[in-house]
């Protein structure tokens, strides 16, 4: 067990310094790409891209992507790809974050993005920086928008999910996994669909949702075998904190969850070899209820660990090479995003901060949904009651019951942040529902057995 333990400690400081280390360089080297192509092709489509409601009146799909698109992340992901003050050189710049702004006190990325690209001179604008975050997504954007036009990207990114997606679902089909395609898609439903598709934000933490279930369709037996799902999870913490925006960052943690429970029996195999005696029997679900739980809080800790490790690694690195007072800024800036809304008490605050992630969900169509969701998962896990047992049943269930709490815990932590950017922080709530979806889906598997 000590050997163990040392092993695991080993690889999370390997993990985090090496991720660290590579995340730096691959960040100095895009930016040695020169950023007059780049420039150009935003240029062509940056009035499509940022076009509003009151410039382009219309009706329909198109027009409701439009106007409900998280342009003003888009548009400051954008600049940071095509901007580079001349007088920093790039370590500074990968580090520093630098942009041109039209506004001193406050940011105005689309209108800063339109005026940069229309060729205003940077001399009436505002130096901006933005170290805290490591803007991983500029290793993949800076090179795309060499070749590509912004509205391109957009395209090719909506095509990459959707083949993700499939792939999904055909190595679920294949695995003998289905209910982890069909989690997949409930969960995603919930996550306004089509405006993370074609949003440059939103596809981030998707993408990487994706990406991890496709490895554990594959790779399970042999994570399993090897033990290595901590590592697996503390990788996942690590890619959304280089690459998301913080978005809805916890979904990278809930799906992946959600998917190793309903892909493993966890605590089966002592079930399985207990007596059949009452005492015995009991002690087994316990048994097995303890490993389910150790699990849960497990993996979460470790993609904590990934995820706030490879945040901190940034600051770090920053203040250490550059003095750019980072870590300072970052540990004020958490205070700020985690400080209960309003004066509120904390936990009044988090309950009012929920409501407003939920009233994100403006369509009738999500509630019902989300009742039809939960009314079919009940259904199947009363029928399983009556074919396995009520505490065999309840224990099987238990770690889908504590990922439903993730996002209301998540919101809770960080309130202020949840409150301020509801918009696109609405999107955790999705883990709930994939968790009762997986109830149901875990349900249906025993009913079948």
């Amino acid at each position: 067990m000590r050997a163990q333990f040392g092993k695991l400690l080993r690889n999370t400081a390997l993990l985090l310094t090496g991720s660290a280390a590579l995340g730096t360089v691959l960040l100095v080297l895009v930016f040695c790409l020169p950023i007059g192509r780049m420039k150009q092709h935003v240029a062509v489509s940056v009035d499509v891209m940022l076009r509003e409601a009151d410039q382009n009146p219309g009706h329909g799909l198109s027009n409701y992507i439009q106007t409900k698109r998280e342009s003003y992340t888009d548009a400051i992901m954008v600049q940071n790809a095509i901007e580079k003050i001349p007088e920093k050189n790039v370590f500074e710049q990968a580090m520093w974050m630098y942009h041109n702004d039209l506004e001193e006190e406050f940011w105005t990325p689309e209108a800063s993005l339109r005026a940069y690209c229309s060729g205003e001179s940077t001399d009436n604008m505002f130096i901006h920086e933005y170290s805290r975050y490591w803007h991983g997504y500029l290793v993949y954007l800076k090179p795309l928008l060499m070749l590509f036009s912004w509205e391109q990207i957009a395209v090719m990114g909506v095509a990459v999910q959707i083949i993700l997606m499939a792939v999904v679902m055909g190595l679920a089909v294949k695995k003998k996994q289905s209910g982890v395609a069909a989690a997949m898609v409930v969960g995603f439903l919930f996550m306004k669909p089509l405006l993370v598709l074609v949003s440059l934000t939103m596809t981030v933490c998707w993408i990487i949702i994706l990406a991890a279930l496709i490895f554990m369709l594959v790779k399970n037996d042999w994570l399993r075998e090897k033990n290595l799902y901590p590592e697996f999870f503390l990788t996942v913490g690590i890619l959304t904190s280089y690459f998301d925006f913080l978005t809805y960052p916890a979904a990278t943690l809930g799906f992946p969850l959600c998917a190793f429970f309903l892909m493993n029996d966890v605590g089966r195999e002592e079930e399985g070899h207990s007596s059949s005696s009452h005492g015995m029997k009991d002690a087994s679900v316990w048994s097995a209820l303890k490993d389910k739980i150790q699990k849960v809080m497990g993996y979460s800790v470790f993609w904590g660990i990934g995820y706030a490790g490879m945040w901190a690694m940034k600051w770090v690195i920053a203040d250490l090479t550059l003095h750019t007072g980072t870590i300072k800024d970052a540990l004020w800036s958490i205070i700020g995003r985690t400080e209960a809304i309003g004066g509120r008490p904390r936990l009044n605050g988090g309950f009012y901060v929920i409501g407003l992630n939920l009233q994100e969900y403006d369509h009738i169509v999500y509630p019902v949904a989300a009742v039809l969701v939960a009314a079919v998962s009940l259904t199947l896990v009363v029928m399983a009651f009556r074919k396995r047992g009520t505490k065999e049943i309840l224990a099987e269930l238990v770690p889908y019951l504590a990922i439903f709490c993730i996002p209301f815990v998540w919101i809770i932590a960080v309130q202020h942040h949840s409150a301020l950017h509801a918009r696109f922080t609405f999107r955790i709530i999705a883990i709930a529902v994939l968790a009762v979806g997986s109830m149901g889906c875990h349900a249906w598997k025993e009913l079948r057995k």
